[in-house]
Formats: C-alpha cells, sequence, structure tokens
C-alpha cells in the first residue's frame, strides 16, 4: 500500500512541515526580545507567548487537514480565531515516498490521538539555554505512541548571542516511529538553505 494513501503518513507529513513552522514562531518570538512571561502554577512552571503560538499553530494547522483528529494540547489556552499566517496547509512530500508500517497501514484519522507539546523546555529558553529547547508532536493509537516528530529549532547552539538569533541556526527534525526504527528520519536545516536537507539518517 503506498504511504502517500495512509492516514499515518499524511498526518506525519503535515505534523513535520507544521511543527518547522512551530520553530521558526519560537525564534521569531524571542528574536523580538518580548517573551510574554507568565506563570502557570509556580515560578518554574512558566508559559511564553511562543508557547502559545506555537500551540495555536499546531493545533489549528492539524484540526483543519484532519478534523476527526482528537488533540492535545499542554496548555489549557481559550478558543479564539488563530490568525491565517500560524495556519500550515504543507505537508513534506518526502515522507510521503517512505513506507508505511504494515500494522499501521489501515489506521483511520478518528482513531488517533495527537499529544502536542509547542515548547517543551520553557524555563530554558526563557533563560537563554536554547539547545534544550523543542517542539513536540505525539501521534498514538490505542494508547500507544506510534510516531511523532521532534523539531529542536536550535540544534547545536552553544552561545547566546541575540543579534545572530534571526540569521544563524540550525534545524533539526526528527520523525520517529516507536518499534520500527527503520523508518526514523533526521534531518538537518539551516537558514542559509532555506530548508534543503542537509544530512539525513536513517
Amino acid at each position: 500500500m503506498a504511504s502517500s494513501n495512509t492516514v499515518l503518513m499524511r498526518l506525519v507529513a503535515s505534523a513535520y512541515s507544521i511543527a518547522q513552522k512551530a520553530g521558526m514562531i519560537v525564534r521569531r518570538v524571542i528574536a523580538e526580545g518580548d517573551l510574554g512571561i507568565v506563570e502557570k502554577t509556580c515560578a518554574t512552571d512558566l508559559q511564553t507567548k511562543a508557547d502559545r503560538l506555537a500551540q495555536m499553530s499546531i493545533c489549528s494547522s492539524l484540526a483543519r487537514k484532519f478534523p476527526k483528529l482528537t488533540i492535545i494540547g499542554e496548555e489549557d489556552l481559550p478558543s479564539e480565531e488563530v490568525d491565517q499566517e500560524l495556519i500550515e496547509d504543507s505537508q513534506w512530500e518526502e515522507i510521503l515516498k517512505q513506507p508505511c508500517p504494515s500494522q499501521y497501514s489501515a489506521i483511520k484519522e478518528e482513531d488517533l490521538v495527537v499529544w502536542v507539546d509547542p515548547l517543551d523546555g520553557t524555563k530554558e529558553y526563557t533563560e537563554g539555554l536554547l539547545d534544550n529547547v523543542t517542539v513536540l508532536i505525539g501521534i498514538a493509537y490505542e494508547g500507544k505512541a506510534i510516531a511523532g516528530v521532534i523539531n529542536q529549532p536550535y540544534y547545536n547552539y552553544e552561545v547566546l548571542i541575540p543579534s545572530a538569533l534571526p540569521n544563524k541556526h540550525t534545524t533539526c527534525l526528527r520523525v520517529c516511529f516507536p518499534g520500527n526504527p527503520t523508518c526514523d528520519l533526521s534531518i538537518f536545516h539551516n537558514n542559509n538553505t532555506q530548508g534543503t536537507a542537509l544530512g539525513q539518517i536513517r
């Protein structure tokens, strides 16, 4: 069965592009200098403007393309109209060329649950420890994680230089299939290649 015809691979392909956009939002917020920090439960449990915008982008983009999905975001946000600029409609075609794990080829959209952590490492983000920041989109079926996308928008970023943030960065996006490691992909991008894969590891 062609992977492009399976719900799972179409969802992963979309989640890849959506996670990439979320990473761009994370970088943009810190480059603009106003993190919009609020405390959720205590001084170490923080939420930033990047958390809020990235979750809105991810959840709204997924819901538009896959209306039967159950989507659970980490941040407790009020329902509101989402700006069109936050919506990502594309999908990464390379993933659609990959074979879908056979045991998941017949999964229906309504049977899948997507878990979203729009900015894992929020406290570190506010402290400039950018290597620790990730965007996480996990896909579960029957209570078990079966696929996911991890975006490290500041991969191997060691020194915080505010003026360089919008202009110099490497991003690592990983596509994972727990239990099916031969399907895993790691893609590296930098801003000079405008999204061209620098490396691919299976």
